[in-house]
């Protein structure tokens, strides 16, 4: 899916799909150029991702696999959550430690005693 909305209203019947919600500062990181982070996530979990919109309009992603998975194995539909949470969690903390850096470096700077030559 690279072009166009795609709208998926009802998922809870279904027992093939997670739905996974994730902050808009972080879309495009968890997508990745082209979709290149969820497909290196599909690969490693066994499942297939896209982001939908919900019956409100609103964006997230939905997992999709036949293999529910465990909250600490390896594949299917957990383990394809572990990793898009942990992607989350790693771009806040990036932007976390960039306004602190941000904050930190508009501060002016105290200087020494003026050098004589």
């Amino acid at each position: 899916q690279r072009r166009g909305s795609v709208t998926i209203a009802e998922i809870a019947k279904r027992d093939d799909v997670t739905e996974v919600h994730i902050p808009s500062s972080c879309k495009a990181w968890v997508t990745g150029n082209r979709g290149s982070e969820l497909r290196r996530m599909e690969y490693i979990s066994g499942t297939y991702m896209f982001m939908a919109l919900d019956s409100r309009g609103e964006e997230r992603l939905l997992i999709f696999g036949v293999n529910p998975g465990r909250s600490r194995g390896e594949g299917g539909r957990a383990h394809a959550e572990r990793l898009v949470k942990e992607m989350v969690r790693e771009k806040l903390m990036d932007e976390d430690r960039g306004r602190g850096r941000a904050r930190s470096d508009s501060r002016q700077r105290r200087r020494g005693p003026a050098r004589s030559r």
